[in-house]
């Protein structure tokens, strides 16, 4: 059961913290009160497609932090050991971060983990449910992970999901560092110019002070 929700800098968030019960627990509000965006993220922790659009006007950074009793579900132990996440205290704290670059975090009760195994976790964890939800079987994604579900090959398709974005990421940390060096032959360019007209200028020692005596 999730039992508390943490959402920061995501969209027009700029904190939230909701404590849930057992039961029922409902969230109204009016239009573009924030609602929806509280499902995303929860989405988001759960293994979404992250992207650095979500992240909050001003900050570098989104961040959303779930805790789940897991007190009824002793059968997830097992297989969150297999991935190196311990909840023998039947409690379990999920963590997903995005920055501006878009690159994406996760952890399990504080172990770094994939965004796969996030996903496979919340895949155990969460049912989400939409008031669109039939139409997302129009969707080419949707049909491809049906498909990789059917043959069994989730897994794989995790992995080149988390290699993708490894790809975007270290794209963009390049064409930062493009860019730096760009701005270095500028900057060097600009101190070879300033050198040679010193060495045209030939400055003797004492001349500074001799015009600014002048002046």
């Amino acid at each position: 059961m999730l039992t508390e929700l943490r959402v920061r800098d995501v969209a027009v968030i700029a904190d939230a913290r909701l404590e849930l019960g057992p039961g029922l627990n409902v969230l109204t509000g009016e239009t573009g009160a924030g609602k929806s965006m509280l499902v995303d993220a929860l989405a988001l922790l759960l293994g979404e497609r992250a992207t650095a659009d979500l992240v909050r006007t001003g900050s570098d950074r989104a961040s959303v932090e779930g805790a789940f009793d897991l007190a009824e579900r002793p059968d997830l132990r097992a297989p969150l050991a297999e991935v190196g996440v311990e909840a023998d205290d039947g409690r379990l704290v999920l963590k997903r971060e995005v920055q501006l670059s878009g690159r994406s975090r996760a952890w399990a009760n504080g172990s770094p983990v994939t965004v796969g195994v996030l996903a496979e976790i919340g895949r155990r964890l969460v049912d989400l449910h939409g008031q669109h939800e039939t139409q997302s079987l129009l969707k080419p994604e949707a049909q491809r992970a049906i498909l990789d579900a059917f043959a069994g090959a989730a897994p794989e398709a995790d992995a080149a999901r988390d290699g993708w974005e490894e790809c975007e990421r270290l794209a963009a940390e390049l064409r930062q560092l493009e860019a730096r060096r760009a701005e270095a032959r500028k900057r060097a360019d600009y101190l070879r110019h300033v050198a040679d007209e010193i060495e045209r200028a030939k400055p003797k020692a004492g001349e500074l002070e001799q015009l600014e005596g002048e002046a």
